[in-house]
């Protein structure tokens, strides 16, 4: 059984697979403060809730944007499976070539994004993430990473807007029935949703002709849930990420 970890800034993502059998996906809140012991206590009661003996887990692979939690969770895996797990970074394997001026500065999450659609065949392609931040990224058709162009997200506006504006509430993200909103949270989350997929679909259609040939659409993300029905012919792949990351796992297990 392989297990696959994506420490986002908002979300903690799992992924657990066993061959011939249907995978498992749960999630936890990112929490900075988190510690070692918590997290095994919270692991523990997933696992023993589906009736999964920890030492069953053969392998695990961890991609983080969150140094802190980087460390909680490797020493998760040392307590809990006693497996020491493989970190997404520069010495992994990961079938992905990354075309930027510093290759350093491209987060884990993006490289596993492009892994994930490389090994699902979804090639040449745009991928929208709308995460803490809002990621539009090009794969070109080896599955090489060209560039992406990033943005506050959907909770961070949200959470600006409320904090900055004395007369505004934090709002949960919802899709109203018309763009132009007859009262405060309609009209909040008018520029929330409708907003940041108008600005997703002109940023990938812009790359899309910076490229000069056609990309499939691709939408994942932990705010991509909020505004899937907005987003038309595009491909939905909430678990893109947990999926490159098993694969890099595959290609790095000898």
């Amino acid at each position: 059984m392989l297990l696959a970890i994506d420490i986002g800034n908002t979300m903690t993502d799992f992924l657990l697979v066993e061959e011939g059998k249907e995978s498992i996906y749960y999630c936890v809140s990112s929490r900075r403060d988190l510690t070692v012991e918590e997290a095994i206590a919270s692991t523990s009661l997933f696992f023993q809730h589906n009736h999964i003996p920890t030492t069953s887990v053969e392998g695990v692979i961890i991609s983080s944007v969150v140094p802190a939690l980087t460390e909680v969770y490797n020493a998760l895996c040392h307590s809990l499976f006693h497996v020491p797990p493989m970190i997404l970074g520069p010495r992994l394997k990961t079938g992905v070539k990354i075309v930027t001026d510093n290759p350093k500065e491209v987060g884990a999450d993006m490289i596993a994004g492009a892994a994930g659609a490389k090994v699902k065949g979804l090639l040449p392609c745009i991928i929208v993430d709308f995460g803490t931040a809002t990621k539009v990224y090009l794969v070109d058709k080896t599955g090489a990473f060209l560039g992406c162009s990033i943005a506050a997200g959907i909770g961070l506006q949200s959470r600006s807007l409320s904090s900055s504006a004395a007369l505004l509430p934090e709002v949960s993200p919802s899709i109203p029935a018309k763009i132009l909103g007859k009262n405060t949270t309609d009209s909040m989350n008018s520029a929330l949703t409708y907003g940041n997929v108008f600005m997703a679909k002109a940023l990938a259609d812009g790359v899309e002709k910076e490229a000069g040939y056609p990309c499939k659409r691709i939408l994942t993300g932990g705010f991509s849930k909020y505004v899937a029905p907005l987003m038309g012919d595009y491909d939905y792949e909430p678990r893109l990420l947990l999926e490159g990351l098993l694969d890099i796992y595959r290609r790095n297990r000898q």
